[in-house]
Order: structure tokens, then sequence, then C-alpha cells
């Protein structure tokens, strides 16, 4: 429609205006059409006809392809994002055709949320709640946006127009929830109020009942006007609006929006604290236990290692004479807290009842294998403590190889032609080589050869090894009637430093790792939680928030649960490293630069983690976030 002789400039200026999307779709062709300040105007016709479209560029939600758009003297299309974005802060309402409502916030809240970005958002509560109740919700203030009915969540987002000051009111099918009656109110409601601000209403409606009450009608089909009821009579109009400048403080205000948004548990909120709580709390424990475990491994080390003497004795003609070996003076000095000898025999033959012999290793023991020699003994029922002539013990090894039953069973096994009790099983050793073995009492199997070589397995209080080691060889065989041979002793600072490191380094890895599987997690949850929320960013676009402002809130909402997560991680993983050294009896070290772990979490995680969702965030497109 031209303009018309009225004696009033349009506020709403479209010429020529073409929408042409990727597809080829031509959604707008040639549309020209003004619209003046207080004019009543709906906009009607079959669905794809291009309402919604026209809509979307009426309130600087798009840009045609072609065409010229003028705002209040503004040429639009010469305009960048942030220029539009201040006019639709400044000059524009919205109701659109979903309630877009933000379920964890309050009913006020949300009504608040149309002045956040305006010029003008002082008094924000008495103008929300006004507007509550001119749309008959005032007592539902308080409520949350989640508990409200379908045609209750549009009534708010009606109000949510209502609080603002603007120039121009754009409603999408705004009463599609609604009742008869309680449409014909709304609308009625959203012409006098616009009327009273001066401001000019434009309804997208399927009604024609809405359409009748409206001053003015425009019929779209297939993207252009084809009938259009505008009259000459001049509409009411009231004073203009003054134009307002956008205020500063749009970092400020996106971060005390990230506030209120953390308080309203939005979507991915909680994850996004927990996966930072859990890398961090892993983090802090494995380097925590590490610390610790080193600490252990080093203590004990003084404590066994370093109190272990082990000694091969050899001849190379007459067997060994474990009589000669002076096992009651290496016993009797000082430090020393125990000591066996063993005789070697290798390849014995040994077979069980007729089976096939087979051979063994065979030890001759001169006391029963106890703590000296780290052996642990499962005994058969009613035999030990004590291995005497006729018993033997198996390796576990040699027992599974040779097919042996239970030993509670009497079993029995045949060594050098001896028929000897199976009296227990040897689990483990010092040696470390035992589970291939048979062992019997010194001179107990008399077809036994003589053995040329032996060992000598010496145990001590924590640093006397080397003091023993030193004396072992004129201790235990004055006469020097075998070769003897002692392991060299070594403290605990030549060899526990390599595995402390190696314990350390696992931790270290473990640490990393988790750290790295956290963050991995922080930005996969931060980057779903923003996707869930692409409509509300898209009604925060169309109140007026520039890319920058929505890129910034996210990035506080980001970096804030990043920091939360990151202390709770750090508390849980101090309990967790007591709570593991209380348990294993260790000593807990706890290093100070642990602090530092949670805070470099929380700046990795809140900068890296919100690198991705802010991004997102300020691609935002308005026009196509609301219809989502």
């Amino acid at each position: 429609m031209s303009d018309q002789t009225t004696g009033t400039a349009p506020l709403l200026r479209l010429r020529d205006v073409t929408r042409t999307f990727g597809d080829g779709t031509i959604a707008l062709d040639g549309v020209s059409v003004d619209v003046r300040a207080g004019e009543v105007v709906a906009i009607v016709g079959p669905s794809g006809s291009g309402k919604s479209t026209l809509l979307n560029i009426l309130g600087l939600l798009d840009t045609p392809t072609e065409g010229t758009v003028i705002l209040a003297d503004t040429d639009v299309g010469a305009l960048g994002d942030g220029a539009r974005s201040d006019l639709r802060s400044r000059d524009l309402a919205f109701v659109f055709q979903r309630a877009h409502l933000l379920s964890s916030l309050s009913v006020e809240e949300n009504v608040r949320l149309g002045i956040e970005y305006s010029p003008d958002h002082g008094d924000a509560h008495a103008r929300a709640i006004d507007a509550l109740r001119r749309c008959g919700l005032d007592d539902k203030a308080a409520a949350q946006a989640r508990t409200l009915s379908g045609g209750e969540m549009q009534r708010v987002a009606i109000a949510r127009a209502l609080v603002r000051r603007a120039r121009l009111w754009l409603a999408d099918e705004p009463t599609g929830n609604l009742d008869t009656v309680q449409s014909v109110a709304i609308i009625d409601e959203l012409r006098n109020h616009a009327r009273q601000a001066g401001a000019a209403l434009i309804v997208v409606t399927h009604e024609p009942e809405i359409a009748a009450r409206l001053d003015r009608t425009i019929t779209l089909r297939d993207g252009r006007i084809v009938c259009d009821t505008g009259t000459c009579l001049a509409p009411v109009v009231a004073a203009s609006p003054t134009r307002r400048p956008r205020g500063h403080g749009g970092l400020a205000r996106a971060i005390r929006t990230s506030t209120t948004m953390l308080r309203a548990r939005t979507p991915g909120s909680r994850a996004g604290v927990v996966a930072t709580a859990l890398a961090v709390a892993l983090a802090v424990t494995a380097l925590g236990l590490s610390q610790s475990a080193s600490a252990q491994v080093t203590s004990m080390f003084d404590a066994q290692r370093v109190a272990q003497v082990t000694a091969s004795l050899s001849r190379n003609a007459d067997p060994i004479d474990a009589t000669q070996i002076r096992l009651d003076e290496v016993r009797g000095f000082p430090g020393v807290t125990g000591a066996e000898l063993w005789l070697q025999h290798q390849q014995v033959p040994l077979n069980v009842g007729n089976l096939a012999a087979t051979t063994a290793d065979v030890v001759e023991t001169t006391k029963t294998p106890d703590k000296t020699t780290g052996s642990t003994i499962v005994w058969a029922a009613g035999a030990g403590p004590e291995l005497g002539p006729g018993d033997a013990i198996l390796g576990t090894g040699l027992a599974r190889r040779i097919g042996l039953g239970p030993i509670d069973a009497g079993a029995e096994v045949t060594v050098a032609g001896q028929r000897l009790r199976v009296v227990g099983l040897m689990e483990s050793t010092r040696s470390g080589t035992a589970a291939g073995n048979a062992f019997v009492a010194a001179g107990s199997v008399a077809a036994l050869p003589g053995s040329r070589n032996a060992t000598l397995y010496v145990t001590t209080a924590p640093g006397a090894a080397r003091q023993v080691a030193e004396r072992l060889a004129p201790l235990a065989d004055p006469f020097r009637q075998t070769v003897m041979e002692i392991d060299p002793v070594l403290g605990a600072e030549a060899f526990a430093g390599a595995l402390t490191e190696s314990v350390g380094a696992s931790l270290q890895v473990l640490a990393v790792v988790a750290a790295f599987a956290g963050l991995g997690t922080v930005v996969f949850v931060n980057l779903l939680g923003i996707t869930s929320r692409t409509a509300e960013l898209g009604v925060r676009r169309a109140f007026g928030a520039k890319r920058l402002e929505t890129a910034a809130m996210v990035a506080s909402e980001c970096a804030a649960r990043s920091f939360t997560g990151a202390i709770i991680g750090l508390v849980v993983g101090l309990t967790a490293i007591l709570a593991v050294t209380i348990t294993a009896r260790w000593e807990p070290v706890l290093d100070l630069r642990l602090l530092a772990v949670p805070l470099l979490g929380a700046l990795v995680f809140g900068l890296v983690g919100a690198i991705a969702p802010a991004i997102h965030a300020a691609r935002v497109e308005p026009a196509d976030a609301v219809r989502s």
C-alpha cells in the first residue's frame, strides 16, 4: 500500500521486498507496504503464503534478498547485525507462535526477559507485574513457568511483549493456544496497549474473527499481497516514544544474565558441573596418590627389600654338607631375624601312584619354609605346621602339572623312589621360582644325590642388611667349604627411586587422561546444552541481544560451572586421597600445589569448554531459532 494522505509519515515502509531461500523457494515476491504508528494490521493467508517470513522481515529478524525496509526513517538494509539488534531492543516487541518460555525461571523472570536488553529497563519488577495483571496472570508471578498450561504460557509471552515500550508490535499467531473468549480479550488488550503507546500492531493470524477485530487486513498468497483493506481514516496516534540510545554494559548484563540462568539450572548445567568435578577429582586423586604411593614405596623398601640378604652356595666336587653351614651362628648375629638354607636338586624322578614318572626340581630344607623366605603354605587337613620325614610340600605349579587331586584326600607322591605324603601346597615364596618345586626335609629322602648348589636366605631388622651381608660368609661358612656369592644389598635410594618415579608417572598419566576425558565431556555437555537452548537464544536475540552478548552470557555460564565443578572436584579428590591412604594404612602426603589443580582446571575447562557453545550462541539466527 502506498503512502496515505493522512499527514503522518509511515513508521514502517517496505518497497519491492523479495525473500528467496537457499533451496530456491521464493517466500516473498515484490512486497510493498506502509504501516503507520498506531495502525492495527492483520496479515492473513493460507499456509506457505509467506506470512511468517514477512513478519520476520518486519521485525528485523531476517533480511530481504532484494528490496528496501525503512523503519522510523532508518534504512535497515544498510545496517549491520549489531545496529539491527539495537533497533529491536529499542523499537520492537514480539509475541511468537510458540511461547518459548524458560521453564526453570519464574513467570515474572520470563516477563522481565522482554526488557532485559532494552535501554529503558528500569522499574522492571513493577512493569512485569503490571503486564501480568493486564493478562490476568499477576497471581502467577512467582510460579515456575513449567507449571503453567499451554494457554497460560502464551499469555505470559504476550505479557513479555506488553512490558516493552516499543513502536512496533509484532505477533505471530498469538492466540493459537487460547479459547475464543481469551483470544478476543488478548487481541483487544494488545490493540489497546499499542494504541496507548502510539505503536503499530501487526498480527499474523489464521482466525477470521481475530482479523475482523483489527483495523486493516493484508492478505498474502504465494508471497504476494493480493488484498489490502487499508483505509484513509487517520489512525489514533499518541505521542511517539522518544528514541532512546542503547544502554551500555553489555558484558555486565551478560554476566548478570548468566547468573540467573545458572540458578535456573538450564539444560546441561548440572551435567557440566558433574563432568568438571569428576575430571578434577580424578586428577587430584591420581596426583595425590602418586605422592603418597611414592612415599609408601620408599617406606616399604626400607622395611622389606633392604631387610633381606640372599647368598648362593656352590661346590665343584663334593656335595654341600648342610650340617657344616652354621645357621645358628647366622641366626644369632645382631640384627638377623631369620635364616633358611635350601639345597637344590634338579630333575629328580617323581610320580603319582602308578602313573608314568616325570621329573621335578626338589628342595631340601633345614626347616619348614616360613616368613624368612616369604613362603605361603596351604596345609592339608591335620597336617603342619612342620615339614617332617616322609612329608612333601609341592609347589602349586607342580601339583597342577602332575594332576594331583585334593591334598586332604591322602595324596602321595614318589620322589627318587621314596613314597611321601603330600602335606601342603606352596603358593608363594621370596624367590618366586618355587611353584614348580617339591620341598622335603633335609636328609629325609635317602636316594637323593648330594646337592652342589644351595641358597641361604636371611632376613634382618631394617637397616641391618648391609652389615649382615658383610659378615655372612665368615659366619655361615668360616672354613670356606663352599663358594659363596652374596647378592648386593642396595639401599632404598638405589632402586626405589626408579619405581617411585614409575608409580608416580603412571598415576600422573592417569591424571592427564582423566583431565582430557573430562574436558571432552565438558565441551560435549556444554555444546549439547546450548543446542537445546536455541529457541531461548533466538528470543534473546529478537529482544535485542547482540551476538557478542549471547556469546559472553554462554561463556560466563560455562566458566561458572567449571569453577563450581573444580571446587567440588577438589573436595572429592582430597576426600578420596584420605580414604585410600587411611584404608591402606599409608601416610597421606598432601602437597599444597594440588590446590592449583582446580584453579587450572577451572581456567582450562572454562575457556576451552566455552569456545564451541559461545560460537554456537553467537551464530544463532533469531528468525530460525524462534521457529524451532
